[in-house]
């Protein structure tokens, strides 16, 4: 008898583990032609459902040029976006700028 509810409770922390370390999401943007080593600014979205729109996110780059993007969004997020019914939506979002592109058969850095 006590070793079905060992095992029923092992199933159990099994799940909730699986559950637990599945709900992270990732999208990832990346340019054709990446020019990487630019600098990495993160961003903490929050989108509410309003009539009035989503704030915007700007990033911060010095040369205005973004090599790839990453929107991440983890269980914690996740549990808060089911919980309000979606009306709450928290996000992390990770830009990576680019580099100044040098000039074509040049040898500058």
């Amino acid at each position: 008898m006590k070793e079905g509810i060992v095992l029923q409770k092992q199933i159990g922390l099994i799940l909730v583990s699986a559950v637990l370390l599945s709900s992270c999401a990732e999208h990832r943007l990346v340019v054709q032609r990446p020019n990487p080593d630019g600098e990495q600014s993160i961003v903490h979205s929050n989108a509410f459902l309003l009539p009035r729109g989503q704030p915007r996110n700007v990033a911060q780059c010095q040369t205005n040029l973004i090599d790839e993007v990453r929107v991440k969004t983890n269980f914690g997020q996740s549990l808060v976006s089911v919980l309000t019914l979606g009306f709450y939506q928290p996000t992390t979002i990770e830009y990576y700028c680019a580099k100044i592109p040098s000039d074509e058969g040049s040898t500058d850095e």
